[in-house]
């Protein structure tokens, strides 16, 4: 079996992708040839995680405390199979901003769909940024990232066989 780095992406890297990422981690923990990474279209380096996410993940027993933003450029690329944006417009994005990316590219609202070459992303499911959304914004958003991550653990697992 090959290992294989997942990257999600989303606008800053501090609430969506950062939650994503560990909650991705720990639900493939028994694959130590799964490593997930997280980064932002816009991302300022070094920023921490929301508080909202970091609540979240410690009501699941995970740590977002030491996290820090990341920009999402070809560094960041360099060792990625997957990237996956929480919604469609980051999709497009990602791909107007790197045509050559040699990996895949999918949207979390849509599970195990290859669109690195074209495709509609919007037939997917958008995870909404909490960070304006109020009161139980980010518990939503963790609960839709926990469904949505689901259907995608068994493509990360069944792709490495």
């Amino acid at each position: 079996m090959t290992s294989r780095t997942i990257l999600f992406f989303c606008a800053a890297n501090t609430c969506r992708s950062p939650l994503a990422e560990v909650l991705a981690a720990s639900g493939c923990a028994d694959d130590p040839g799964l490593s997930f990474v997280s980064a932002g279209l816009y991302a300022a380096e070094g920023a921490p995680a929301s508080p909202g996410s970091c609540d979240e993940a410690l009501a699941r027993g995970l740590d977002l405390s030491r996290h820090g933003s990341r920009h999402l450029d070809e560094e960041a690329l360099r060792e990625a199979d997957w990237v996956i944006g929480m919604t469609a417009e980051q999709v497009v994005a990602f791909r107007e901003r790197h045509p050559g990316f040699a990996g895949r590219v999918g949207a979390l609202g849509q599970p195990g769909v290859d669109l690195s070459r074209g495709g509609e992303p919007a037939a997917g499911e958008d995870v909404a940024d909490p960070y304006l959304g109020g009161p139980g914004a980010h518990a939503g958003m963790a609960v839709q990232i926990e469904r949505l991550l689901e259907g995608w653990l068994p493509h990360f697992r069944e792709e490495r066989t």
